[in-house]
């Protein structure tokens, strides 16, 4: 009897609790960027310069320093040679005997190859970066002026795979490499508003598969410099078009789509609901009017009006009474909408209370949902407070 006295007890908590209706609400909107440039200066032009010139002085640097460490030694070899020469051709010329069998491996000069220099023309990179775009901004010189240092392939690595076994076996050869660029982005009067490295990330490069490793050998000595020359046009378009991103982000008025989480309240009982589906009605028509402007201008009012509904609707809010119609869950989710709607007006500070109120409640729907939301919250916070504050 006590344990079906406990299993009535839970069924009839269950039987009183409000049901919570999730509604998710697609809605388009701009994303302000993190530097904000003023109006008359969304113009953007590019430029693209190499920085290798050092990096070809050193290797060439280096390759004088091995022909000479190479001589050296080859003229020591050789001396070395001439002295057991001259002893044995004494011999010979004494015992009247060849000593031919005798006779040491002549040295010979190591060949130290040229190097593979970088590549100093920019080639096809300014059109790779002309292709670039910054939502919101014309093509122009009157504004943003987006410069690529590119700089050398470093930590250039081949390896293999071995794959397959006895007739059928096969190396997969591939290299890595890094390729990066340094990208400053200044504006018109010379100041810089941006400056990061770019691109600095591992690539790789398939070689081919071959039969054996000497077989790769023979086919990478005589297109060592294609590879190389390879490697160096792809790594540095893709480093160049990794900038898309970062600059979107940075300066973009980017047009993005938002899945909202709006809450409502099912009938339940007695209990009259229609004001909450009003104002949630309101907060929809609010949101879907976002994409209009970024300053959301267009949409102020009518959010203004949904978040005075939910606020009306919180007067008679009971936090120590589950059975009341606007009970602590329905409090909570509440806040949440309020949350989300202060966002979009721009009132962070608004947002800052109900995400405290959330996290402070003891309702796991709404804290689990605050939970999901903060990051964007916080990064939606920094981009107006630069734009509009």
């Amino acid at each position: 009897m006590k344990h079906l006295f406990i299993a009535l007890l839970f069924f009839t908590s269950m039987g009183i609790a409000q049901n919570i209706d999730d509604n998710f609400i697609t809605f388009p909107y701009v994303q302000l960027p993190f530097i904000p440039i003023e109006k008359a200066q969304r113009f953007v032009h590019f430029e693209v310069a190499t920085d290798v010139a050092s990096a070809n002085q050193d290797s060439l640097t280096v390759q004088k320093v091995k022909q000479a460490n190479a001589a050296a030694i080859y003229k020591q070899n050789l001396s070395a040679w001439y002295t057991q020469m001259s002893l044995l051709q004494q011999q010979e010329n004494s015992s009247g005997l060849s000593q031919a069998a005798n006779y040491p491996a002549k040295p010979s000069l190591e060949l130290i190859p040229e190097p593979i220099l970088n590549t100093v023309d920019i080639g096809p990179l300014l059109s790779t970066a002309e292709g670039l775009n910054i939502s919101g901004f014309e093509k122009g010189n009157n504004g943003l002026l987006v410069s690529f240092k590119i700089m050398p392939p470093r930590d250039v690595k081949v390896y293999f795979k071995r794959s397959g076994s006895a007739a059928a076996t096969r190396y997969s050869y591939s290299c890595s490499y890094y390729l990066p660029a340094m990208m400053t982005v200044s504006k018109h009067d010379g100041s810089v508003v941006l400056e990061k490295m770019i691109g600095n990330s591992k690539r790789t490069k398939s070689l081919g598969k071959y039969k054996s490793t000497y077989a790769f050998l023979d086919w990478f000595m005589k297109n060592k410099t294609t590879v190389y020359k390879e490697i160096e046009n792809e790594g540095r378009s893709a480093s160049i078009q990794s900038a898309k991103g970062l600059l979107e982000n940075q300066f973009g008025f980017v047009n993005k789509t938002r899945r909202a989480e709006i809450y409502s309240v099912k009938k339940y009982k007695d209990y009259d609901y229609r004001d909450i589906a009003l104002a949630y009605n309101k907060s929809n028509e609010g949101l879907l009017k976002l994409d209009e402007n970024a300053d959301r201008s267009n949409a102020y009012e009518t959010l203004r009006e949904a978040r005075k509904m939910w606020n009306s609707i919180l007067e008679e809010s009971n936090l120590q009474n589950k059975k009341e119609r606007i009970n602590p869950k329905i409090s909570a989710i509440i806040w949440c909408n309020i949350a989300e709607i202060s966002v979009w007006m721009g009132d962070f500070n608004q947002v800052d209370v109900q995400v405290q109120n959330i996290k402070n409640s003891g309702v796991f729907k709404a804290k689990n949902h605050i939970a999901g939301e903060t990051v964007f919250y916080n990064d939606q916070k920094t981009r107006w407070k630069a734009n509009f504050e």
